[in-house]
């Protein structure tokens, strides 16, 4: 059997050594990898060297200016757009007969946007063409936005890039009424459904 021999208790001097050779170790590491690497601060230039500073994620901030325009941001960043008029929602349950169809507008201004979500009632599909037509257009003259042959339900933002009507034509392809549950919020002029 080993007997364990009794060791020394380091004395005063020698922990006042080990321990300001600790603070030294320590303030280099903070120097040349912490600094660098979180916070961007590189005094020695070794954290540059060694691809710390590459570490914080950090870019330079761009020069931020004001705009005159209606809408700031970036296909990178956030997209911000001032917009004239009062806010408004609006909902409404459509009934669709069989074979039928039938058409919901808004009537809106170029930059005007709305947030929109429908369904029906018992996850029937429709046919659906969400499109809009400038003010005056001839009956053949509109654009399709999103068309989708068989389809229970659909949600999304909508920005106008002209002033007309955008909105949703719906057909049932089926036997049976479908009910159709429609929400809109946002700048739009009015709802309505075409005579």
């Amino acid at each position: 059997m080993q007997q364990l021999t009794d060791q020394p208790i380091p004395s005063a001097g020698q922990l006042t050594k080990a321990t300001l050779i600790a603070i030294a170790v320590a303030t280099v590491i903070l120097v040349i990898a912490i600094l660098p690497a979180e916070y961007d601060i590189d005094p020695t230039g070794i954290g540059g060297a060694l691809g710390l500073t590459a570490l914080n994620g950090s870019e330079p901030e761009p020069d931020i200016k004001p705009e005159d325009s209606a809408t700031t941001g970036s296909a990178e960043g956030p997209v911000v757009s001032r917009v004239s008029g009062t806010f408004a929602t609006h909902e409404r349950t459509i009934v669709l007969p069989a074979y039928e169809g039938v058409e919901l507008k808004a009537d809106m201004a170029s930059g005007q946007a709305l947030v929109f979500s429908w369904s029906t009632d018992a996850g029937q599909n429709l046919f659906v063409d969400m499109h809009g037509e400038p003010h005056g257009a001839a009956a053949d003259e509109f654009t399709s936005y999103w068309k989708e042959k068989q389809q229970s339900s659909g949600q999304g933002t909508f920005a106008a890039q002209f002033d007309g009507t955008h909105g949703w034509y719906w057909q049932n392809t089926g036997e049976e009424d479908v009910s159709i549950n429609v929400q809109v919020s946002g700048f739009y002029n009015k709802i309505y459904q075409p005579e």
